[in-house]
C-alpha cells in the first residue's frame, strides 16, 4: 500500500472515530450537566483541569516516545524497538512516580487555598481530585502501547478503541442517571472503571500484534537519556500549554467562580470536537512526516507538510462555519441548562480553533528535527505570557470573554515564530508555506465569507426565514455548497484537482 493510500485509509478511520466520539461526547456532556448542575459541574471541570495541569508529563513523554518509535521504524525497521520500548517504559515509570510527587503537593494547596470552591463541596471537590488523579495516571502509563500502535499507523484500533471508550463513556453517563448517591462522586468512579478497561484493551492488542515486545526496564541508558532530554524539552511546551488550556480555567475560576468554568467547559467541549476533525487527520499523517523527514526524502515531506497543513485548517474552518452562524440555536438543541456567556466563549473558541490548526503539522515537523530546544524555549516563553495577560486584563475589569481575545493572539504570534523556526531547521521555504498554504487558505476563508454574509444580509432584509431551525438548516446548506465550490477553485493546486478529476471519473465508470 503507498503510503498516500495508507494515510487515507488511517484518515477514514480516524474521521469515523472523530464522527463517533463527537455526537456521543456532546450528548454525554449535556446529560452530565443536567445531572450535576452547574456548580458541580463547574466543580468537574476546574478539578478535572487541575489533574490536567500536572499531567502535562504526559503529554512531553508522549511526543518524545512517538517521535523515537517513528525514527526507529524509519531506519532500522522493528529489529530496534525492543530497546526503545523499555527505554520508554524506565522514562514512563520515573514520570510517574514525580507526577504523583508534584500533583498531590500541589494540587491539594490549590484547592485548599486558592480555588473558589463552595465550602459545603469542599470534601467532594478533594476526593474528587484523588479520583482524577487516578485517571491521570492510568493515562501516562497507557502512553507506550498508544504509541507503539500509532508508530505502526494501526490505525483501525486506535479508532475502534476510541470508539469504545466513547461508548463506556456514555454508559457511564447513563448509569449516572440511575445509581444513587453523590453523582458527582459516583461519575468520578465510572470514569475510572472505564479507564481500566481501555488500559488491559492495549496492553491485550500490543501483545497479540507485536509478540516481540515485551514489557521491561532494561533500556540502554543512551537511549533512556536522549528520550529523557527530549521529554524534558517537551516539558516547556507543555507547561506553557497549561497557560491556555487548565492554567486559564483556574484565573477564570479566581475572578468569577465556578460558573463561569462551567461556561468554559462547554466551550472546550466545542473545541474537543472541532478539533477532532483536523487532529484525524493529523494523527494518521504523523507517522509519514516524521518518517519521511528521517528517511531524508524531502520532497515528499514538503509536499506532505504542505498539504496536511492546508487540510487540518478546511477541515476545522468547514465544521466551524455553521456553528459561528447559528451559535445560539446549537446551545439551545445541545443543552437542558446554557451557563451564562455561552454564546460568546463558544464563537472565540471556534476562532482560535481554525487558527490553531496550522500549528499541529508545524510542531510535528520540528520534532521529527530533533532541533528543539532553543524552540521550544522561545514557544514555552511566549505561551506563558497568557496568564499574567489574563490576569491584568481581569484586573482592569474586562469582561471574562478577553481570556479567549489573549489566546488567539497569543496564538497568531506563535504561529510566526514556529513557521520562522520550520524555515530554518527544516528547510521549508517561508515564501513557498505562504504561497501554497497561507494564501489559497485566505482565499477560501475570504470569499466564503463575503458569500455567506450577503446570504445572511438577504435572509434578514427579506425575513425569508422565522424560525432558528430553518436559520440553521438554510445557512449550513448554503455553506456546504458554497465551501467546497471555494476550496476546488482557490484552496487546492492544479495537481490536486487533477487527482480529484482521476478518483471521479474512476469512481462514475465503476458505477
Amino acid at each position: 500500500m503507498t503510503k498516500s493510500k495508507l494515510i487515507v485509509k488511517n484518515s477514514v478511520f480516524m474521521a469515523i472515530r472523530m464522527f463517533v466520539v463527537m455526537a456521543i461526547g456532546l450528548y454525554s456532556s449535556r446529560v452530565v450537566l443536567q445531572q450535576l448542575g452547574v456548580t458541580d459541574f463547574g466543580i468537574f471541570s476546574v478539578i478535572g483541569g487541575l489533574t490536567l495541569v500536572m499531567t502535562f508529563f504526559n503529554s512531553a513523554l508522549a511526543a518524545a516516545i512517538q517521535r523515537y518509535m517513528n525514527v526507529e521504524l524509519s531506519l532500522r525497521g522493528n529489529d530496534g524497538m525492543q530497546n526503545v520500548f523499555s527505554a520508554c517504559w524506565v522514562c514512563v515509570l520515573l514520570i510517574t512516580g514525580t507526577f504523583i510527587v508534584l500533583a498531590e503537593g500541589a494540587g491539594l494547596w490549590l484547592i485548599n487555598s486558592e480555588l473558589s470552591i463552595p465550602a459545603e463541596r469542599m470534601v467532594q471537590a478533594r476526593i474528587v481530585f484523588q479520583m482524577s488523579l487516578v485517571i491521570a495516571i492510568l493515562e501516562i502509563l497507557r502512553v507506550p502501547y498508544n504509541s507503539l500502535i500509532i508508530a505502526h499507523e494501526k490505525m483501525s484500533f486506535y479508532a475502534y478503541n476510541s470508539i469504545v471508550e466513547a461508548m463506556l463513556k456514555l454508559a457511564a453517563v447513563i448509569f449516572l442517571e440511575l445509581l444513587p448517591g453523590d453523582k458527582l462522586l459516583v461519575y468520578m468512579g465510572l470514569l475510572i472503571g472505564v479507564a481500566f478497561l481501555i488500559n488491559a484493551a492495549y496492553v491485550w492488542y500490543c501483545r497479540r500484534e507485536f509478540p516481540a515486545l515485551r514489557f521491561s526496564v532494561r533500556g540502554a541508558r543512551g537511549k533512556i537519556t536522549e528520550i529523557g532530554k527530549f521529554t524534558g524539552w517537551n516539558l516547556l511546551t507543555s507547561i506553557s500549554d497549561i497557560a491556555y488550556q487548565q492554567g486559564s480555567a483556574m484565573v477564570l475560576n479566581i475572578f468569577f467562580g465556578v460558573t463561569l468554568n462551567a461556561t468554559m467547559g462547554i466551550a472546550n467541549q466545542v473545541k474537543t470536537a472541532v478539533f477532532s476533525f483536523s487532529r484525524s487527520v493529523q494523527t494518521a499523517a504523523n507517522p509519514q512526516i516524521v518518517k519521511t523527514f528521517s528517511g531524508g526524502e524531502h520532497t515528499e515531506f514538503t509536499q506532505l507538510f504542505m498539504r496536511i497543513s492546508r487540510i487540518s485548517f478546511l477541515f476545522v474552518l468547514f465544521l466551524g462555519g455553521p456553528i459561528l452562524m447559528n451559535t445560539d440555536f446549537v446551545l439551545d438543541i445541545w443543552l437542558s441548562v446554557i451557563p451564562p456567556e455561552a454564546a460568546v466563549f463558544v464563537r472565540l473558541m471556534i476562532v482560535f480553533c481554525i487558527l490553531d490548526s496550522l500549528t499541529g503539522p508545524l510542531w510535528i515537523t520540528m520534532q521529527a528535527a530533533g532541533k528543539i530546544a532553543r524552540y521550544q524555549i522561545v514557544v514555552s516563553t511566549v505561551w506563558l505570557c497568557a496568564l499574567p495577560l489574563m490576569y491584568v486584563a481581569f484586573r482592569c475589569g474586562l469582561p471574562s470573554y478577553w481570556l479567549l481575545i489573549v489566546l488567539i493572539g497569543i496564538d497568531f504570534a506563535l504561529l510566526w515564530i514556529r513557521l520562522g523556526y520550520t524555515s530554518r531547521c527544516c528547510d521549508v521555504a517561508m515564501r513557498a508555506y505562504l504561497a501554497d498554504v497561507a494564501w489559497p487558505l485566505v482565499c477560501v476563508t475570504v470569499s466564503t465569507g463575503i458569500c455567506m454574509w450577503i446570504v445572511l444580509a438577504f435572509i434578514d432584509k427579506t425575513s425569508a426565514v422565522t424560525s432558528p431551525f430553518g436559520h440553521f438548516l438554510l445557512t449550513s446548506t448554503i455553506w456546504c455548497l458554497i465551501f467546497p465550490l471555494a476550496v476546488y477553485c482557490l484552496g487546492i493546486t492544479r495537481q490536486e484537482r487533477i487527482i480529484l478529476g482521476e478518483l471521479r471519473h474512476k469512481y462514475l465508470k465503476c458505477s
